[in-house]
């Protein structure tokens, strides 16, 4: 698979903070307010089935309790972030770990 759409499905299945800017200009073209935010988007669990599916775990997912999967969503979450540790930089997604 290509690697950008490893990275960005990994990425949406941790995860990941980005900055918002709304501006507000008059009618004449003139920057009256700029609100810059920072939002963070929560991991996304069709995200972390992939990324399982990915990695050929996806045979018993479908006869999983939702117990279960909430306790493999945490397990995931926790081996994500070890991946991607050191920043919100994508180059870590290089590293795979079975």
């Amino acid at each position: 698979m290509n690697d950008n759409i490893e990275s960005a499905i990994l990425r949406k299945a941790v995860g990941y903070d980005v900055q918002e800017v709304v501006e507000e200009y008059s009618g004449e073209n003139e920057l009256l307010k700029r609100k810059v935010s920072n939002k963070h988007i929560p991991p996304d669990m069709t995200a972390i089935k992939t990324v399982l599916e990915l990695k050929g775990q996806e045979n018993d997912l479908a006869k999983m309790s939702d117990e279960e999967l909430e306790q493999l969503k945490t397990k995931l979450l926790r081996q994500l972030k070890d991946l991607t540790k050191g920043g919100s930089n994508e180059s870590n997604n290089s590293n795979k770990q079975d």
